[in-house]
């Protein structure tokens, strides 16, 4: 698929599901598009932006490579978003970089995914566990902090009260995620989800 016909797809399907496996497929073929779909996340109260962002996450799903030239513009980006839909897919492209990172597989983002793009991520994920955001968002940043702190250790605590500070107020999928990740820390043990 040529620029000119993924642009157009992609503005004016935003809705059309029909579409969003060749926008995807586009991407995985064509990683000169993933500027294009970052560029459209920044756009604020627009459908397009989490068109463009669900439809990275999906091709970051299948290919995380493609988005590793672009680390940069992305970690840029989810520290200025503020559209929910655009957050939680930004989320599940966090918590997919911090997996390929400390995974032993090559996954390609352990050359490329540096302190600056980690400490980012980090800011970026307390921000979110911090503001109201959706279930989906904190249970994919909570996985990415988790990980990040055998790392950096002074992010369990943080983590830690983090989550505690909303159980009391927060969803069942919330509560149970949280004190999953509470015992993992506290016990030292492997986090299971």
């Amino acid at each position: 698929m040529n620029q000119k016909t993924f642009v157009s797809l992609l503005t004016n399907a935003t809705h059309k599901l029909t579409n969003r496996e060749k926008l995807i497929d586009a991407a995985i073929n064509n990683p000169e598009y993933v500027p294009l779909l970052l560029t459209n996340m920044e756009a604020i109260e627009d459908d397009i932006s989490t068109f463009s962002a669900r439809t990275l996450e999906l091709a970051c799903k299948e290919k995380l490579g493609i988005i590793t030239p672009y680390l940069d513009q992305f970690c840029n980006i989810i520290l200025k978003i503020k559209q929910p839909a655009v957050i939680r897919a930004s989320a599940k492209i966090c918590e997919l970089l911090v997996l390929g990172y400390f995974t032993k597989d090559n996954t390609g983002v352990q050359s490329v995914l540096k302190e600056n793009h980690l400490e980012k991520i980090i800011e970026a994920g307390f921000d979110w566990m911090i503001t109201n955001q959706k279930t989906a968002v904190k249970a994919y940043t909570m996985h990415t902090l988790y990980i990040l702190g055998t790392k950096y250790q002074w992010i369990y605590p943080e983590l830690v009260l983090n989550i505690e500070k909303d159980i009391p107020k927060a969803t069942i999928g919330y509560v149970n995620r949280g004190r999953k990740v509470i015992k993992a820390i506290e016990t030292k043990t492997k986090l299971k989800l």
